[in-house]
């Protein structure tokens, strides 16, 4: 790609994200904003999902979240803020993996981070990623939370993501479908209930509420928190992507096999969304433009305005719907 200019020659990695336009406590869901071509791209900040990681901070306020399998059966969230603002914490900030770089691509915008494997490091120079780091313009984007462990306690706002994408961001020019509703044929299954396991270690279940038109994200070990409105994240649109993965030839600091995805091309793809399921398709034929999620009928598929949740999971993973 050649959005960046020579501002993004100094910046080695980087990372941390989340960001968060929330005021007051409220988890009701909130529209969700699009970027507008020629505006900077997103804030793409890596937050972790393993138990010491928990309660995370600033899910809630994301406009879309990516979370698939990191190593050890711990799953790691690729989470996007399309117009970041606010003072709220986001948090933990960690590590960038492989598939960063694919989401990246995909998006086109800062990439918030705690650091990275070297190797993934050297794809972020290489490629001239903008990515932004406890270290980058002298520690301006990030603080640490002396009442968490590191290093599960580094944190952002949406502010400082703002400060960052500002000065960093390349224009994007692409638009994402606008809000609406599914197609109504074929007729969508009710999907109250879903359960289904994201790795060996990570049980996911949503339970939907007619009343907040949302999923509540529970896990192996109960709610999902956001910390900051101390109730379960509720995203309105839940999306699972099926979609291979495999070694990335590296290990990380523990000796755990990294792996990478293939998130390319086209694959099956379940919507749950207002309390029903959907039947469509992923598709990442460019490389360089948002993942698309298409309808039965080949177009892309209109969701209701919100949180939207994607999980990679393996193909032919089971998922139980009532």
């Amino acid at each position: 790609m050649k959005y960046l200019d020579r501002r993004f020659s100094m910046l080695a990695c980087g990372l941390t994200l989340s960001l968060l336009a929330a005021c007051g406590t409220s988890a009701n869901p909130i529209a969700t904003p699009t970027p507008t071509p020629g505006r900077p791209g997103p804030a793409m900040v890596q937050i972790e999902n393993s138990i010491l990681a928990r309660p995370q901070a600033g899910l809630q306020q994301a406009d879309l979240v990516y979370e698939y399998l990191a190593e050890g059966g711990i799953t790691r969230m690729t989470v996007i803020y399309f117009k970041p603002s606010g003072n709220q914490r986001i948090e933990p900030v960690r590590s960038a993996r492989p598939v960063t770089i694919h989401l990246w691509h995909a998006y086109h915008g800062v990439i918030f981070f705690s650091g990275a494997n070297q190797r993934v490091l050297d794809m972020i120079a290489a490629e001239h990623i903008p990515a932004l780091s406890e270290s980058s313009d002298g520690g301006i984007y990030f603080s640490r939370d002396p009442s968490r462990r590191a290093p599960h306690n580094l944190y952002t706002d949406g502010d400082r993501l703002a400060e960052g994408v500002q000065k960093y961001a390349p224009r994007v020019t692409y638009q994402l479908p606008a809000p609406g509703t599914p197609p109504a044929s074929p007729a969508p299954a009710a999907a109250n209930r879903i359960v289904f396991d994201q790795t060996n270690f990570h049980r996911v279940t949503y339970t939907y509420s007619a009343a907040e038109t949302a999923y509540a994200y529970g896990t192996e070990l109960g709610p999902l928190i956001d910390k900051n409105t101390g109730q379960p994240i509720k995203p309105v649109n839940v999306i699972l992507v099926q979609v291979a993965h495999h070694d990335a030839g590296f290990t990380d600091v523990l000796g755990a096999p990294a792996v990478d995805f293939n998130l390319q091309g086209t694959g099956p793809a379940d919507v749950f969304t207002q309390g029903h399921r959907y039947t469509a398709k992923w598709d990442l034929t460019n490389a360089e433009q948002p993942l698309k999620i298409l309808a039965a009928d080949g177009n892309p598929m209109h969701l209701p305005p919100g949180l939207t949740w994607i999980h990679l999971v393996d193909p032919g993973t089971p998922i139980t719907v009532s």
